[in-house]
């Protein structure tokens, strides 16, 4: 029993202890240190505790945390470098409690509990920091402050250490956030400062601008000058290219026309030579047949003579007046021959040198055709040619190519026979004859009946009994000529007739036809109207003569 009354009060005296050290025992942390007066003196705990007991002792905490303070100046309140100028600058400071219990001690008799407000602890510091950093700026112009920001800092930083340090605090490091150079708006002209630093502030930005100025200058006219030999060296490069293709095309062109010529002067050669080949055969054709038809005609005399000399044998009777009857038609008969033959002969010579002059046409023909393509595909290479150098150049060119196609044409028609250049008359009036003979024949569509009241010399060419001027021609050309006639004579006998008030186109058979009683009776007019009857529009009637037919 006593045991267990010891155990009870142990454990009530345990319990005792344990509530008395949890309500009076304070520790230290790592973030606050603890500084102990009253009773039994100062006393400083770091690391460990101390026992504060009430109305005998009291504990100060000290944040031993580190604090920023932010220090800024802008505007009106800005700083002075030694060039006059004012800067806006903001530097952030980083400030802590001594570890140590002369440092805490200090900063708990000079500062107290602010060093858990950094507000309150800005405060109570912000003249210090702002005078050292006076100091620094002051020896410094804005570019030095800019160009050399460490050594800035370190004397800052060690301008305000020595001053921290009596407060019980440590400067752990020193940072230039913000560096500017004050705006003119918030400048105040009357301040001496002020217009020193303005005035060569308003220096430094004209020769600033100025050289930017030059140098924007300069660079323009670099990229100016860059963009125009980039232009030239494509402009180069493409005039090069579409030389070339120029170049090679007319190199095509120029082969091209060179075959083409060539081929044409082949063809024309080729055909020359079998137009030569087939006059050469027709001749020789034309000079056997005649030799065929004189050997055949010489071997049937020969047999008549033979013929008669035999029958003169047998009629002895009639012997002279046969061989003076067979000499004669032997004379007769040579005389016919070697007049056949000189016709036959003139006849082959005729179409010799009708075969000859149109060779000679037709070779002559070929060679201004080919001298005439031959210019043409030069001068149309040359055109082509020229064409890249200039519009104007080449369209002198196309013009000198048809000078001298149309000189070619010119001088190949100057070269051609009296009978070549004749001929080509005749044929031009033979394709041109068509149309003529239409445009003539228009009014004879209008006719509605013919009726012949003359035919002159029928069947009786060049007689005397023939009345007209259509003597020597046959019936069917007297009757074309008068068509002929009445349709170039129409037109105008149409006009007159306007003028005088007749019509021709209704009432021209009324005009013509003659009167009943001036008409002799026969048995074709007393029929109707033959079918072989014209009416000429002359205003005359002829009656038709009976030639000796």
């Amino acid at each position: 029993m006593a045991w267990f009354v010891t155990l009870l009060i142990l454990l009530i005296a345990a319990a005792i202890s344990l509530w008395f050290l949890n309500r009076y025992y304070r520790k230290a942390t790592r973030e606050i240190a603890l500084i102990r007066t009253g009773y039994g003196g100062k006393r400083i705990a770091l690391d460990g505790g101390c026992l504060a007991l009430p109305f005998l002792h009291r504990i100060t905490e000290v944040n031993m945390r580190t604090q920023r303070l932010d220090v800024r100046r802008e505007g009106a309140s800005s700083l002075i470098t030694q060039d006059r100028l004012r800067v806006d600058i903001s530097v952030e400071f980083y400030v802590r409690v001594q570890a140590d219990a002369a440092g805490v001690a200090t900063a708990a008799q000079a500062l107290g509990g602010k060093t858990f407000r950094a507000i309150e602890l800005q405060e109570v510091l912000d003249g210090k920091l702002i005078d050292a950093i006076q100091s620094a700026i002051a020896q410094r112009t804005l570019d030095q402050l800019h160009e050399d920001r460490p050594e800035f800092v370190r004397q800052v930083h060690t301008a305000i250490s020595d001053s921290l340090a009596r407060n019980g605090l440590e400067l752990e490091s020193v940072s230039l956030t913000r560096l500017d150079q004050t705006p003119f708006a918030a400048l105040d002209e009357n301040n001496a400062f002020n217009a020193v630093g303005m005035r060569r502030l308003a220096e430094v930005i004209a020769h600033n601008k100025k050289q930017r100025a030059a140098i924007e200058a300069e660079a323009d006219t670099a990229v100016r000058q860059t963009q125009l030999e980039a232009a030239k060296r494509r402009l180069d490069i493409e005039r090069e290219e579409e030389a070339a293709k120029i170049e090679q095309a007319l190199t095509l062109n120029s082969l091209q026309a060179e075959q083409d010529a060539q081929l044409a002067e082949r063809r024309a050669n080729a055909e020359q030579r079998s137009e030569a080949a087939r006059l050469d055969k027709e001749r020789r054709l034309r000079e056997l047949a005649l030799h065929s038809k004189l050997s055949v005609e010489l071997a049937d005399k020969q047999n008549q003579i033979d013929l008669a000399r035999k029958s003169s044998d047998v009629a002895e009777a009639e012997s002279e007046a046969a061989a003076s009857r067979a000499a004669a038609a032997a004379a007769a008969e040579t005389i016919q021959t070697e007049r056949d033959k000189a016709i036959a002969e003139r006849a082959r010579q005729i179409a010799l040198i009708r075969s000859l002059e149109q060779a000679e046409v037709d070779e002559l023909r070929d060679q201004a055709a080919a001298t005439t393509v031959r210019s043409q595909a030069e001068a149309a290479a040359t055109a082509r040619r020229l064409r890249a150098q200039a519009e104007a150049e080449a369209r002198q060119a196309e013009l000198s190519a048809e000078a001298v196609g149309r000189k070619a044409l010119a001088e190949a028609d100057n070269t051609l026979s009296e009978r070549a250049v004749n001929l080509r008359l005749q044929q031009h009036k033979l394709d041109r004859l068509p149309e003529l003979i239409g445009q003539m024949v228009k009014p004879v569509e209008k006719i509605d009946s013919i009726r012949i009241h003359q035919i002159s010399g029928l069947g009786a060419s060049g007689s005397t009994n023939s009345g007209s001027t259509g003597s020597g021609n046959a019936p069917v050309n007297q009757a074309i000529d008068g068509l002929l006639g009445m349709a170039v004579q129409l037109p105008v006998l149409q006009k007159l007739g306007r003028e005088l008030g007749l019509s021709f186109e209704q009432g021209l058979a009324g005009l013509v036809d003659p009167p009943e009683s001036l008409t002799p009776e026969s048995p074709e007019s007393s029929t109707a109207d033959p079918p072989d009857t014209v009416t000429k529009p002359t205003g005359k009637t002829r009656r038709p003569r009976q030639g000796g037919g």
